[in-house]
């Protein structure tokens, strides 16, 4: 069955640096992510882990142009490491297999780094918040 019906309409929609949207939802996930830091009962790696999970789905579109870089930095200190694997059996067979790069990083991280990352993604909220109060 083919439609040719002429009245569809096209909607094109442009997303400009002053689109709320993406920026409201960075707001919500880094709120989400400093409640895990603040409130998890597991040591700061583990907790930085959980805030990371929340953030993981950000794209650098959902950040003001100005806090891109401070974004980009702090996924690229969570996921610098070289790749761990563990060693599984699975289906009778010894296998490798990779725990990621948030886990492989996170494993070798001293406790004042992960503390410094987590005191940077709470200030990433916090410019956020800024941001978008004044706009």
């Amino acid at each position: 069955m083919t439609n040719n019906d002429e009245s569809s309409t096209n909607i094109e929609i442009e997303f400009t640096d002053d689109w709320e949207g993406g920026f409201e939802y960075a707001r919500e996930k880094l709120g989400v992510a400093v409640w895990k830091l603040a409130t998890g009962v597991d040591g700061i790696k583990s907790r930085l882990a959980d805030a990371y999970i929340e953030l993981v789905i950000l794209q650098e579109s959902d950040f003001p142009s100005h806090l891109v870089d401070d974004w980009k930095q702090i996924k690229a200190d969570l996921t610098s490491g070289k790749m761990q694997y563990r060693t599984v059996v699975k289906n009778g067979e010894i296998a490798k297999e990779p725990v990621g790069l948030l886990y492989s990083t996170l494993r070798y991280m001293r406790k004042e780094k992960a503390k410094e990352i987590a005191r940077r993604i709470c200030s990433l909220k916090a410019e956020v918040e800024l941001y978008l109060e004044g706009n």
